[in-house]
């Protein structure tokens, strides 16, 4: 089966508002997916369809092939973290992975045993095995979930902010466990956050959701070099003139960065960069130079987000 996860005209009605607007997209088998947007975009949403714990209104949501919600046996080939933890405090971060464990149906003891130990060492818990959870960091606790959900070998991951709380170190580790885990053992993953350097870093694919539609689906270095989309940094001679500069083109709906301490007395505009110089040439400051800058996804992001806000 070439992919894995298959989402077709997803609609999702609470009530009388509509947060869903016929979502589409599809995951292939090993790839690290990321679906993107602000809060209230749609995410959380679309991942609980997907997983069964919510009925869409109408479309459909499929997981190897199958609705998760009328075979709940696929579970089983599944690993979550959503925002909640699903800890228990007053058990031992063993003992937590030991029950899940017996829950995805690993019945040898012995198995189990060496099962926890490598995932424990894999997301540098193992000397805490024993200490309830109760008195882990929030940090600590979001590497326990994600153990939790790799206990039992999944084929298939849903991390929903997956790093949130962790320090740069135990970043980079969840990165690290998520990029081995696609590559080296074909393990399909479901990725969301709002790190979009740690997106561009790992994904290989990318959906943006605003306002419950999709406004982006793309490879991520496809969708940086897409047609039509510029930043580019211009310089001045001046910090006044600079700062200038900026009031003008904002006031003119222009997206934007200026640094006060910015000693180039530069700014980052994501414009064409004839309409941005044809725009200043209507006021008198002085363009010291003018150049193409690589964009970033968040530079990406921002600018089709803000277009439908």
């Amino acid at each position: 089966m070439e992919y894995v996860i298959e989402v077709k005209d997803l609609v999702k009605e609470f009530k009388d508002k509509r947060v869903l607007h016929g979502v589409s997209f599809r995951v292939k088998r090993g790839e690290v997916f990321g679906l993107l947007g602000p809060n209230g975009a749609g995410k959380t949403t679309t991942i609980r369809i997907i997983l069964g714990l919510l009925k869409p209104t109408s479309g459909k949501a499929l997981v190897f092939g199958y609705s998760l919600a009328e075979h709940k046996e696929l579970r089983r080939k599944v690993g979550v973290v959503l925002e909640g933890d699903g800890l228990f405090l007053r058990l031992s971060a063993y003992e937590n992975l030991d029950f899940y464990a017996k829950v995805y149906g690993l019945k040898d003891r012995a198995d189990r045993a060496r099962r926890i130990r490598e995932i424990l060492e894999l997301v540098g818990l193992y000397e805490a095995r024993n200490m309830k959870v109760g008195y882990f960091s929030r940090g600590m606790r979001r590497r326990l979930a994600l153990a939790r959900a790799l206990v039992h070998n999944p084929e298939a991951l849903f991390l929903d902010e997956p790093t949130l709380g962790l320090d740069v170190e135990a970043q980079v580790m969840v990165q690290d466990v998520v990029t081995k885990l696609s590559r080296e053992e074909g393990v399909t993953v479901l990725y969301t956050s709002h790190n979009l350097d740690e997106v561009e870093k790992i994904c290989n694919k990318v959906a943006i959701l605003a306002g419950g539609r999709i406004v982006a689906l793309d490879n991520v270095n496809d969708l940086l070099k897409r047609p039509g989309g510029y930043a580019i940094e211009v310089c001045f001679a001046s910090t006044y003139e600079a700062m200038s500069a900026c009031k003008y083109l904002r006031e003119l709906g222009y997206m934007l960065k200026y640094e006060r301490n910015n000693e180039k007395n530069s700014i980052m505009v994501f414009a064409d960069p004839s309409k941005v110089l044809k725009d200043l040439a209507k006021i008198n400051v002085e363009v010291e130079e003018i150049r193409r800058l690589r964009r970033s996804l968040r530079d990406v992001y921002l600018e089709l987000v803000r277009r439908e806000i």
